[in-house]
């Protein structure tokens, strides 16, 4: 009985500090609102306008790309005709989104896969164009479930190229692959790799108005108990600085609209709600 007291207090003081979000010296929040239950799984996130936003759901959801206005409201959806194997990050340029078909927790997938979604096309007017990504190095027979580093949540849409970036379950070092937007196949091998990070990396975007790219990850403490983080790189993919992301849980994507600002999303979690977070860095 004792036990059971002693778990459900350490539950709700846990619950309670996970929904307590603060400012620190290097943010300020401005914003944070719910999520609708059909973004529970909310994943990538993608900010070309000030004012909305596109986000995707990761595996086990329809393929579907989500426009949401900035109190997180479900205003527009655009059904992709391909399957949603793992959709893990979102981003886009004038021409065509393109959704990181890349969660690979299990480390057993052969290859994983880059969809180009044409931006003004409605339902069944334009074909879906897929590229197929191969690492180099990736040797799935020694893959095992989150000890690997052949999973990624990150992709970032710069000029003509694509930038990936691993989810390092088992060194932690972060790897950044460098794409090709048009190449319907292509083997990669990492063009940098940046250690020292608090975590893995879940989401990130270019910060246009600042020159460099922000990116968001979190660490796992214990079951459900996320330790959230932004870092920032140069525009030379050298590591800036990190710092924490307090009182929030586990976050998932990220997006820097045209004025600098900078949209999360966090994910449905055991301690924490799926949620839509607006805020500005301090310089």
């Amino acid at each position: 009985m004792l036990f059971r007291v002693i778990f459900l207090v350490g539950l709700i003081l846990l619950t309670a500090c996970s929904s307590l979000a603060t400012n620190s010296p290097h943010y300020a929040v401005l914003t944070q609102h719910d999520l609708p239950d059909e973004l529970k799984e909310t994943s990538g996130l993608y900010c070309p306008k000030i004012g909305s936003a596109y986000t995707v759901n990761d595996s086990g959801n329809k393929p579907v790309i989500y426009k949401i206005d900035n109190k997180g409201h479900i205003v527009g959806e655009q059904l992709v005709s391909t399957n949603n194997t793992d959709w893990e990050a979102l981003t886009g340029d004038s021409q065509h989104f393109f959704i990181g078909d890349v969660g690979n927790n299990n480390g057993k997938r052969k290859f994983v896969q880059i969809h180009a979604v044409p931006i003004k096309s409605k339902i069944g007017e334009a074909d879906v164009t897929t590229s197929r990504i191969f690492y180099t190095k990736n040797e799935i027979e020694k893959n095992e479930y989150v000890k690997h580093d052949f999973d990624a949540e990150t992709l970032i849409s710069l000029q003509d190229n694509l930038f990936l970036f691993s989810k390092s379950w088992k060194t932690g070092t972060l790897f950044i692959y460098q794409l090709n937007k048009k190449e319907p196949e292509q083997y990669v091998e990492h063009i940098r790799e940046i250690k020292g990070l608090p975590g893995v990396v879940t989401g990130g975007d270019f910060d246009r108005k600042n020159n460099r790219f922000i990116l968001v990850g979190y660490e796992l403490k214990s079951v459900g108990n996320f330790s959230p983080f932004i870092a920032i790189l140069n525009a030379d993919l050298t590591l800036q600085k990190s710092f924490e992301l307090n009182g929030f849980g586990q976050v998932e994507g990220i997006c820097v609209t045209p004025n600098g600002e900078l949209w999360f999303t966090q994910e449905s979690s055991l301690f924490s709600d799926n949620k839509l977070v607006t805020l500005n860095i301090l310089q």
